[in-house]
């Protein structure tokens, strides 16, 4: 699959039947979320492709999937940590990274439930990971804590109300300064082809 940037093509390789890794819809860990480029994620890939530049900057990309937003960032000069708790989805996103031509990248095995994961980050991302108010939990507790002093965070998400209450929470816990933009994406879908994406640019303070 292929997405189109000003000037730039992004090449990713994807999993052709996403069903057939459902083992257990009953069990959230097992559904492969990791599996498909989400409209939050091309939202915030558009939004880092304007408006971001790394120099070289430290990036950790939280629930990565296939890794649209961190190969972009990869490409504007980010040194880029993927993480993600599934294996396939690390060995998938190596594939990808280095068919971009990233070459200053690595890759985390996490649950961040038990998140570890020495140094810290000037910038942390997610892109529609914070939907549950049972794992926000541990995002807010993860994210001040690998997010270097004066660091950024970028969270993307549909307009989903548990994000929203995320948000507003890391930010009276963290004593983050926070920018919001709308991106709208487009996607080859009949019933629901139209987003509006919500992008939070989280400044941390210095002092925190």
């Amino acid at each position: 699959m292929t997405f189109e940037l000003p000037g730039r093509q992004v090449s990713l390789l994807g999993v052709k039947d996403v069903e057939s890794l459902i083992t257990d819809p009953t069990d959230e860990d097992k559904v492969p979320c990791w599996a498909e480029i989400w409209p939050a994620a091309r939202g915030l890939a558009q939004w880092i492709w304007k408006n971001a530049t790394f120099a070289g900057d430290r990036l950790l990309e939280l629930g990565t999937g296939l890794g649209l937003p961190g190969i972009i960032c990869g490409i504007k000069g980010a040194q880029v940590t993927f993480s993600d708790f599934n294996p396939s989805a690390l060995e998938l996103v190596r594939l990808n990274a280095t068919r971009n031509g990233l070459l200053d990248f690595c890759t985390h095995l996490g649950d961040w439930r038990d998140f570890k994961l020495p140094g810290k980050f000037r910038w942390v991302m997610g892109s529609d990971i914070f939907y549950d108010p049972k794992l926000n939990v541990y995002l807010k507790e993860l994210i001040p804590r690998v997010t270097a002093d004066g660091g950024n965070v970028l969270i993307a998400h549909p307009g989903r109300p548990a994000s929203f209450r995320f948000v507003e929470e890391l930010m009276e816990v963290a004593g983050f300064d926070e920018q919001h933009q709308v991106v709208p994406v487009t996607i080859e879908d009949p019933y629901f082809p139209y987003y509006e994406i919500h992008i939070h640019h989280i400044k941390l303070n210095s002092q925190v």
